[in-house]
């Protein structure tokens, strides 16, 4: 009779739950092809809260075990859009051996985590996990076979390359064998790419239609004067790209304060998380004012070729001959940056919920909320504790 293993994907919402839809369909196929044809694989996939906000991989792979025994898979693997740490090393994949469970952080992946890469990984972790529970096996012949089967497990398997392999059980992670990136800044980098893509900032663009719409508004008003025109002829390119950064940063920054998204110090918020987050809402909301200012930058194409013919350039600013499509993109390229510095007062008009729901992912926004949670717990307390005080001085 032929063995049947069921190998269970655990997803955090979002990108990752994607991906585990996709490859359940595939997964048993490739499972026969790649570790074990003797075997009927099966997969199933579930989405865990948990897995997305739990900031410890031990809680991570305690959560993903359990979820392994009340559905009776015989392993599990959990996606997450969470970045972990190992030390100082950035951990792209743990597992437990023992447990038959491991985890894969996505964002780890950088800024385009490929269906392909997170299969491969994937795989080469199920690898890992079979052929552990081959070596526990009371058939010599039996474990013999599944291990030379598996000896390309030795290889690192993640596409990504400054990859490299640790073995030993750890207290810290809980993990006996993770992969984590041999250099610190590249890790970093791709993890922050990782989150920010996470966040999908070009799907948010359309929800910020109020920035985009006084941005617009203000820009065609200002383009009705003659001063911006001059301006656009006397000014040099590097005092454009200026305006232009500055335009950007401006807008960027104010959200960021007016709509209170900088994560605060605290004692229940760790530095290093607090400043990935950060720095991951920064970007996020650098992408999505980017993507803003070229969509201005091509309505605003768009209007000022319609509404200003090259006659009336010509008469406006004296010249001698008919302008160039040069002096229209400086026109263009000076509205759109004053527009955007403008457009950052709309930001003030969404609620604040919105912005969050704009910038931030599951993940920041269940930490945002705990973290807001806590403080105020610990804020209640202490306002009943001088109470009590002020009571018992009375008495």
């Amino acid at each position: 009779m032929t063995a049947s293993i069921t190998v269970g994907l655990i997803s955090t919402p979002g990108f990752p739950a994607d991906i585990c839809t996709d490859l359940m369909k595939e997964l048993p196929e490739l499972l026969e092809k790649t570790i074990d044809s003797q075997v009927t694989w099966e997969s199933e996939v579930t989405v865990d809260l948990l897995v997305g906000v739990a900031e410890d991989v031990n809680q991570v792979l305690e959560k993903a075990n359990n979820i392994k025994q009340e559905n009776g898979w015989d392993y599990a693997i959990s996606l997450t859009d969470l970045p972990f740490f190992f030390g100082k090393k950035l951990v792209v994949a743990n597992a437990s051996l023992k447990e038959g469970v491991a985890q894969i952080s996505v964002p780890s992946f950088g800024l385009f985590p490929t269906r392909k890469s997170i299969r491969q990984s994937l795989l080469k972790l199920m690898e890992n996990l079979y052929a552990d529970s081959l070596s526990e096996l009371e058939n010599p012949k039996q474990t013999r076979a599944g291990m030379r089967k598996h000896k390309k497990a030795e290889k690192n398997p993640f596409s990504i390359s400054l990859i490299k392999r640790e073995e030993g059980y750890s207290n810290q992670s809980g993990a006996d064998l993770r992969y984590v990136t041999s250099s610190r800044v590249i890790g970093y980098i791709r993890v922050l790419l990782g989150m920010t893509r996470a966040n999908r900032p070009w799907k948010a663009f359309f929800s910020f239609y109020k920035v985009l719409a006084l941005a617009f508004a203000t820009g065609t008003y200002i383009s009705i004067f003659s001063t911006p025109w001059h301006l656009s002829i006397i000014y040099s390119n590097y005092r454009m790209i200026f305006l232009m950064l500055l335009a950007i940063f401006g807008m960027v920054t104010w959200i960021i304060f007016s709509q209170n998204l900088w994560e605060k110090p605290s004692e229940h918020g760790k530095k290093r998380w607090r400043q990935l987050y950060n720095a991951t809402t920064f970007l996020t909301l650098f992408s999505l004012v980017c993507i803003n200012y070229i969509v201005l930058f091509g309505m605003f194409s768009i209007s000022i070729s319609l509404f200003v013919p090259p006659d009336l350039f010509q008469l406006s600013m004296g010249m001698d001959s008919d302008p160039g499509a040069n002096y229209y993109f400086s026109l263009v390229w000076l509205i759109t940056s004053l527009g955007t510095l403008a457009g950052a007062i709309g930001s003030g008009l969404e609620r604040e919920e919105k912005i969050r729901d704009i910038t931030y992912s599951f993940r920041q926004q269940q930490r945002s909320y705990e973290i807001g949670e806590e403080e105020d717990d610990e804020g209640s307390k202490k306002d009943s504790d001088d109470l009590n005080k002020e009571e018992g001085a009375e008495n």
